[in-house]
Order: C-alpha cells, then structure tokens, then sequence
C-alpha cells in the first residue's frame, strides 16, 4: 500500500510537471532537436574557450517564458567546425546531483549576477537534453549542427539572460519572448 501511494504521489508530480511546461516549449523544444537545426536563428554566438571544444561554436538559438509564468525554455544549439568527429557529452552540472550522469545539466544562465540551473524533476532528472529527450544526440560529424534545450524558471520580470554553456564564451543579452 504505501509502495503504491508513493507511485501515486510521483505520477502526480510528473503530470503537474509536464503539464507546467509552456505550450511553446512543448511544441518545439522538446521535439527531437536533431531535425530541427534547419529552422534555427542565432539570437547570439560563442566560440570555443577550452581544449576539448575546440572546432566546435555554440549559438543560442531561442528563450521562450511560459504564458503567464516563470518557465523559460531556451533553445541553443553546437556546431562541429572542424574535419573530425567529435563526442560533446561533458557539459554536466556539478552544482546538483541529477540522477541522469548523461544530461546537459552544467548548461545554465544568468541574469544581474544570478545564475540559474536547469530544473530538476522528481525523478531528479534534468529538465534539458539527455534522459527526457526522445533521441540523445551527444556526438557531432563534422559540419554537423545539433540542438539541444534547457527548462529554467526565472522570475517574470527578467527580459534578457546569458547562456553559459561549458566550454564556451558566455553568450550574452539574449531576450525572452
């Protein structure tokens, strides 16, 4: 009985999750991002700012608030610029321990020297690429631009943020729409 009333309880909280997620970020970031990339404008760029990224440069692509809400969806987006394949599956958090190892949990943002980090579900898991995509895409062929999302809650009253992703120069002033 009481295995089963935890069961209960935890659906409940993936629903009520799931169900505050924004309409927007619904119906495009959490679609499979792979085939996606053909649709995507740059609202900012970054360039490699370590070794192991090197060849590769990231865009933030799209930042879109729940209507009315604090959720804010950000789209962004790593291109492979180099000759050789390359595996981009380091940009885990270290603030918090999500239960998904895999997830692109250490991608965060920052607003007037607040820094926010990806949501976590009951489960523990990071609400961004990895566990709760449907198609992990965490190698790059060169050329290859690959898109991934992040869900964040910010206050409503923060209109631009900066996208850190590890790795890479901070991609500053990017609105909220």
């Amino acid at each position: 009985m009481r295995k089963t009333m935890r069961n209960i309880i935890r659906i409940t909280s993936i629903a009520t999750t799931i169900a505050l997620i924004p309409i927007s970020a619904t119906s495009s970031a959490l679609t499979l991002p792979e085939q996606r990339t053909g649709d995507l404008d740059p609202l900012g760029t970054s360039r490699s700012n370590e070794e192991r990224s090197s060849g590769l440069s990231a865009e933030a692509n799209s930042a879109e608030r729940s209507s009315p809400g604090s959720l804010v969806s950000i789209t962004w987006s790593v291109k492979n610029e180099g000759g050789d394949h390359v595996d981009f599956n380091w940009p885990q958090g270290t603030s918090y321990m999500y239960n998904n190892s895999t997830s692109y949990s250490g991608v965060t943002i920052i607003n007037e020297g607040t820094k926010y980090h990806p949501l976590m579900d009951s489960n523990g898991e990071c609400l961004c690429s990895g566990n709760t995509s449907l198609e992990m895409k965490n190698s790059l062929n060169p050329g290859e631009k690959v898109a991934y999302w992040s869900m964040f809650s910010v206050p409503s009253d923060v209109d631009t943020i900066t996208l850190e992703i590890p790795g890479f120069d901070p991609i500053e002033d990017i609105p909220i729409s």
